[in-house]
Formats: structure tokens, sequence, C-alpha cells
């Protein structure tokens, strides 16, 4: 008895793997998080309190070397009892996790077209 045998038509896993190689997401991965940071900024922003405008005109991000972390906040001494208070970060991230889910989606599904190409 003889096993079966696969024939590929077209592009083969090993032509993916090899593209895969030549390509690799983790390049993506700081652009991408400096956008979704950028994205739970800009939905909370208009959350925070206003008394001077000194807290909001603070509010920033940072992204981790590499694109795995990143952060949204402010510098202010008074942010964590001004944020306990009323949660604008916590709000700001929720808000946009829907328009960041398809940010990764998108970058997810062009990485993958040009591999498949």
């Amino acid at each position: 008895m003889s096993e079966p045998q696969i024939t590929w038509t077209g592009t083969t896993p090993e032509d993916i793997k090899g593209r895969m190689t030549a390509h690799p997401f983790s390049q993506a991965l700081e652009p991408l998080m400096q956008k979704a940071t950028l994205m739970a900024l800009r939905a909370s922003q208009p959350l925070t309190p206003v008394d001077t405008g000194t807290l909001r005109r603070s509010e920033t991000t940072r992204v981790e070397t590499g694109g795995l972390r990143g952060w949204i906040g402010s510098n202010i001494v008074y942010a964590p009892f001004v944020h306990a208070r009323t949660p604008f970060f916590a709000q700001g991230i929720k808000d946009a996790t829907p328009d960041i889910q398809r940010l990764l989606t998108e970058a997810g599904d062009l990485y993958f077209q040009g591999i498949a190409k």
C-alpha cells in the first residue's frame, strides 16, 4: 500500500515560510502599537476633566522598543488622583478598542496577502 501524495498548485508552504522570514511581522509591531496608543489617547482626551487644561495637554503616549507594549499617560503629579475619580484613560482605551482591533485585522490581512503573492 502506498502513501497518499499531496501536490501543491501555486504557493507552497516552503514559499510561504521563506516569505514570512523575509518580511518579519515584528518590524510592523512598533508602528502598529504607536497607532494603537494614539487611537486610545484620541479617545481619552475629550473625557479628561479640564480646569486649566494642563492635564489634558500633558497626556502623551510611549511605546516600548519592539512594540510589544504601549502606554498612555501623563507626567502631571495629580493625574493619578484625577484618573481615580474619573477613569478617562481606561474609558478611552475601552472606547478605542474596536478601532484598534480593526487596525490590527487590516494589518494582519495586508501582511498575509503580501506573503501569499
